[in-house]
């Protein structure tokens, strides 16, 4: 009885090797090692698949890493995206996995081109070659006998010759992603015969010709993706406002004319329209108002002309706005600010007038705001940050007056705050110099006034602009502080006082601007100790005292400018070998002695050093301030008009 079951098992054990096998004797485990071998390539980086080995169990390449089987032991789903490959290919014997259902080959770093034994996998719903270096022509004659694929995914790989017309026969083709390539040529007519097409990708090729009318007959589309280096003629398609299932419809950056048709007003389900990037003329139709679901609305980089529409008031789901660098013009509609979902509003770079909407921020939702490079003014809202979510304020360029709002130096979340150029005038808030994000403050050129705070602690604060306001008082030691700055300008203020010797405790400060100010005192010994400065301006105050000697250990400085102060003494001699320093000005002092003769000041002409009567050229002529009877003048160039 013992035998006659061992003989059964014996017979199973067969029959399942055999069934496992493909059809010229291969088996899935055989052709999986065969696989392994290719894709691997013949540097890898790490071990990879290492659970991929030789078994007698005729069950055994079931249980590797990205395998699944059937019953019978065959291979239906492949995926190995989880595997860090290197340079290998696909090898033929993976026609011989004829059962697939699934086959995931994506991020993963092959190369070659896509085997013509592919057509063998007639099973597929899934092929996924995606984010490759895969490359030549796509070989479309595979996909004939595909007939349950669902998802063709080939995007971001190096296919080249034109698109693949052999996919318009797929009738369960739902997803098609064929971006991220150089295909070129035209977008073919027979892609419109793919009715169960939801998902569309031919952006970031090399298209051109017409976007094709054709493709509004797709009605189960959901997205559309035909942006980006595709260099289309013409305009969008008006029977585009035909597919009345898209959610998502891309079209940025892909050379497009003309008006922007009404007909996408139809597009009832669509929450993302990027249009940016292209030559669009006209105004903004009012009938995208149609567009109730919009939440992503970006029309920026055109040449659009008109107004803001004030229908639309009524799509209370948009949540970004991107209108920046059109030809617009007129106010900024109060309705902007009851927007309940407004997250980001950009429409700098036009030539938007009147003020802003005083609403604006009341939702508690924004987190960006750019108006710059516009004719606004008025008053900044008071609630631009309520929601604690604001991360940047940008302003600049435009004519807003009146002082920063105090509540925005409470504002946590803030990043980077722009208002150059305007009108503001007050003190600017405290709070502001002490926001645990904000990395970027330019503040520069308004009518700020009073003193900076004592108490600076802004821990992730790179640059400091508050150049050309009138503020007075001292800068604050506590500026040293600010453990993360590079660029301090302070230039065209009012400051008196000395400068604070905690500055240059600063490991990470590059550039330091305080020209034009009331400054006095001497330059701290310590500036020696600042080695990542490239570039001083202290001119036009009333420094007294010497060029600290320990200059010369600046190794990267490359501008020095000390000009119109009180100096006295020599220029130190260790400063010829500063080879970093291509511009230095230390014209209208009182420094004496000779100038130093090697390095960098063999290039600086007389301008750099004018206006001081008892300066020397190195050598030639004798020196008043050595005791010699003679001055020297002659080749020095009259001082700089202030």
């Amino acid at each position: 009885m013992r035998s006659l079951y061992s003989y059964t098992n014996l017979l199973l054990y067969i029959s399942l090797f055999l069934s496992s096998a493909s059809s010229n004797g291969y088996s899935d485990l055989q052709v999986l090692l065969k696989l392994k071998s290719s894709m691997i390539g013949p540097r890898p980086r790490a071990p990879v698949l290492e659970d991929w080995e030789f078994s007698s169990s005729p069950s055994a390449h079931c249980h590797f890493s990205g395998v699944k089987c059937d019953g019978e032991f065959r291979v239906v789903a492949l995926d190995v995206s989880f595997a860090p490959l290197s340079a290998g290919t696909i090898s033929p014997e993976i026609g011989l996995l004829n059962k697939l259902v699934n086959l995931t080959i994506s991020d993963v770093n092959l190369m070659g081109k896509i085997p013509l034994e592919m057509r063998n996998l007639t099973s597929l719903k899934v092929f996924n070659v995606s984010n490759n270096g895969f490359h030549d022509s796509f070989p479309g004659e595979i996909l004939t006998g595909m007939t349950q694929l669902e998802i063709l995914d080939a995007y971001n790989n190096n296919f080249t010759g034109l698109l693949p017309v052999q996919v318009a026969n797929l009738k369960n083709l739902k997803h098609l992603s064929l971006g991220g390539n150089y295909f070129t040529g035209e977008i073919p007519e027979k892609y419109s015969d793919i009715q169960s097409l939801e998902y569309l990708g031919l952006n970031a090729n090399g298209l051109t010709g017409k976007i094709p009318g054709f493709l509004g007959r797709l009605k189960n589309l959901k997205r559309l993706f035909l942006g980006y280096f595709n260099a289309f003629h013409g305009g969008i398609p008006p029977e585009f406002g035909s597919l009345t299932q898209l959610e998502i419809l891309d079209m940025a950056s892909c050379n497009l004319t003309g008006e922007i048709p009404e007909s996408l007003g139809n597009l009832k389900l669509l929450h993302s329209l990027f249009l940016q990037q292209n030559f669009l003329t006209g105004r903004i139709p009012s009938q995208l108002s149609g567009l109730v679901s919009l939440k992503t609305l970006d029309l920026s980089m055109n040449e659009l002309t008109g107004e803001i529409p004030e229908s639309f008031s009524a799509m209370h789901s948009l949540a970004l706005i991107n209108l920046f660098d059109n030809k617009l013009h007129g106010s900024i509609p109060s309705y902007v600010g009851d927007l309940p979902q407004l997250e980001v509003l950009q429409v700098w770079g036009n030539n938007f007038t009147g003020e802003l909407p005083e609403n604006l921020g009341r939702n508690e939702k924004l987190c960006r705001l750019d108006v710059a490079s516009n004719h606004l003014t008025g008053l900044i809202p008071l609630d631009l940050c309520k929601g604690g979510v604001l991360e940047a304020l940008i302003l600049m360029e435009n004519f807003f007056f009146g002082p920063l709002p105090e509540e925005l130096g409470n504002c946590k979340s803030l990043v980077r705050i722009r208002t150059m150029k305007n009108l503001l005038n007050g003190t600017i808030p405290a709070g502001i110099f002490n926001l645990p994000l904000l990395s970027f403050v330019e503040l520069n050129d308004n009518f700020f006034s009073g003193e900076l705070p004592p108490h600076i602690s802004g821990a992730s604060l790179g640059q400091l602009k508050l150049s050309n306001n009138r503020i007075t008082g001292k800068i604050p030691p506590a500026i040293g502080n600010l453990r993360r700055l590079q660029v301090l300008e302070l230039e065209r203020n009012k400051l008196s006082g000395e400068i604070p010797e905690e500055i240059f405790d600063i490991k990470v400060l590059s550039q330091i601007n305080i020209r034009d100010n009331n400054i006095t005192g001497e330059i701290p010994p310590s500036i020696s100790r600042c080695t990542s400065l490239t570039s001083i301006d202290f001119s036009q105050n009333s420094l007294t005292g010497k060029i600290p000697k320990g200059i010369d250990k600046l190794e990267d400085l490359s501008i020095l400018n000390v000009s119109r102060n009180q100096l006295s003494g020599e220029i130190p001699a260790e400063m010829e070998h500063m080879t970093s320093l291509t511009s230095l000005d230390v014209s209208e002092n009182n420094l004496v002695g000779r100038i130093p003769r090697g390095g960098q000041f063999l290039f600086f002409d007389d301008t750099s050093f004018s206006g001081n009567p008892k300066l020397c050229p190195p050598s030639g002529v004798t020196c008043p301030a050595t005791g010699s009877r003679q001055a020297y003048a002659p080749s020095f160039v009259a001082s700089k008009p202030i």
